[in-house]
């Protein structure tokens, strides 16, 4: 807890000197997806949902953080409406632990594994321009 709140009061100290690059905190977000996708998805693996279920409530549970987000700023289009690989990264993790886990892989490969491709999709989509195809108005 002590670490947790000297972190918290030098980042704010440091930040009022000088702006962190957009990058950087794109990273930081990349892991807190991949944590949160792989928590959700356990967690649902612990509940025994469906398959199907297990994928939704991963996926929800890691997008909804930047979901709220966007609302509290006021971003339009909000993110699961942009070209962004990010409700695909989650899905793709949360479909690698399901897998894992439904062939009885320990835990903790399951979790790094999934884990590790949520935040390596997010990061060819930082630093990769890597992004899903723009959706076109259909003409009339």
């Amino acid at each position: 807890m002590v670490l947790i709140a000297s972190v918290a009061i030098l980042t704010m100290l440091s930040l009022r000197r000088r702006s962190l690059p957009h990058r950087t905190l794109m990273v930081v977000d990349a892991v807190g997806l991949a944590v949160v996708t792989v928590i959700g998805a356990r967690a649902a693996v612990d509940a025994h949902v469906t398959p199907v279920a297990v994928l939704i409530l991963a996926v929800l549970t890691g997008v909804a953080g930047e979901v709220i987000r966007d609302v509290l700023c006021g971003e339009f289009p909000p993110l699961l409406l942009r070209e962004e690989v990010y409700a695909t990264a989650a899905l793709a993790g949360a479909a690698a632990f399901l897998a894992l886990h439904r062939t009885d892989a320990p835990d903790t490969v399951a979790i790094a594994v999934s884990a590790a491709l949520v935040f390596a999709l997010r990061l060819a989509a930082i630093f990769g321009d890597l992004h899903l195809p723009r959706l076109r108005r259909a003409p009339r």
